[in-house]
């Protein structure tokens, strides 16, 4: 079992075997940082259950290079803000607003009742005004409170924060935000910073918008591409298939194994959650960047242009009526599936549909005597 120094480089050495630069950066930071901080003196059970999350982590890192898909998925899905802490870094401008009353701000509205921001079937709008686990006791004009007598008010209250949990234990991280004034983008950060906290009420830093831009658009160069797309490989000629990406070097060639640093435990091929390790190929990684891309929504926010009346009241010295800026969730055009809308036919599914439109032969019928 490795401990101290030697799971320390055993987790860096991992860290950098992953093959993705961000993976890479993301994970050395998060093990050096949970090593070299400073630690009250501890209990052994508190240091020995330390040491096995850390050898939980090695365990995940080595089958992510070894190409477990389920491993590969959660190291995106860390690095990039779909899970963890960062997660809920995103998310906390949207809940903090209705987080002590249990409601739901435009924002947050927006985010909960859109089925693509949301990981279940999303709640209506009117089921956030009133929740459906509310009893008809809650009404007190109803035929059960006149019976049994309205329901308490804490209890209501109680239901109604249930009800916000759950719903936003659901949502997807919106990663990025697009700030739109009229039919105009907004560029800067600082001024989208701003038009976001007078008109929407989300407090977000600029940094933090910069960097949510900047991984949109990583991801979406690595779900694409750079050489050309060949038709379906039963349609490919030999120079075709010679075109083909090799795939990364084998872990043998990458890594020595010390007896010690071997995984301590094999996945059982059975289960749904492992199956069976794949070729890391780039194909293989902007697929799984595509599926990731589902779980990362984008909230585009239309903040509205003043207008003429409010130009006439600003010169009267009058105080405009502020109007609300609308929210949209949408999902990137690199994403994986069919995102509501009709996608253009592919070379293999235009070769089945000729095949199947080919006229049948006739078959000659004798004739009765």
């Amino acid at each position: 079992m490795l401990v101290g120094k030697g799971l320390y480089r055993a987790l860096l050495r991992e860290a950098e075997l992953l093959p993705d630069s961000r993976l890479s950066a993301h994970y050395t930071a998060k093990v050096r940082t949970a090593f070299r901080e400073e630690q009250d003196p501890e209990s052994s059970e508190r240091a020995l259950r330390r040491i096995k999350r850390a050898q939980k982590l090695l365990r995940h890192l080595q089958a992510a290079n070894e190409g477990y898909l389920h491993s590969i998925m959660r190291a995106y899905e860390t690095a990039y803000g779909v899970r963890g802490k960062v997660k809920h870094a995103i998310l906390e401008p949207f809940l903090e607003p209705g987080r002590r009353k249990s409601t739901f701000p435009p924002a947050l509205a927006a985010l909960v009742t859109s089925s693509l921001a949301h990981n279940s079937r999303a709640p209506a709008p009117a089921d956030l005004l009133k929740p459906p686990l509310l009893p008809e006791r809650a009404d007190p004009t109803s035929e059960q409170a006149r019976l049994l007598g309205p329901l308490i008010p804490q209890r209501i209250k109680a239901i109604k924060r249930r009800f916000w949990n759950m719903q936003t234990g659901k949502v997807f991280a919106p990663v990025s935000i697009k700030v739109l004034q009229g039919k105009d983008e907004v560029d800067g950060m600082d001024e989208a910073s701003r038009l976001l906290k007078k008109h929407a009420g989300l407090k977000i830093a600029p940094e933090h918008l910069m960097k949510g831009w900047t991984r949109t658009r990583e991801l979406e160069i690595k779900s694409t591409s750079s050489t050309p797309k060949l038709p379906p490989r039963r349609l490919q000629t030999a120079e075709q298939r010679q075109k083909r990406p090799p795939p990364l070097p084998p872990l043998s060639t990458r890594r020595a194994f010390p007896d010690d640093a071997r995984r301590s435990l094999v996945p059982a091929f059975d289960t749904t959650k492992w199956k069976r390790p794949h070729v890391i190929r780039p194909r293989l990684l902007r697929r799984r960047v595509q599926v990731m891309m589902q779980k990362m929504p984008t909230l585009t926010v239309r903040i509205p242009v003043p207008g003429d009346d409010e130009m006439v009241q600003k010169a009267e010295r009058k105080k405009p009526k502020q109007k609300e800026a609308t929210f949209t969730v949408q999902l990137s055009d690199k994403a994986a599936g069919e995102k509501g809308r009709y996608r253009e036919m592919t070379e293999e599914e235009r070769w089945w549909l000729e095949k199947e439109t080919v006229p049948p032969l006739k078959i000659k019928e004798k004739k009765k005597k």
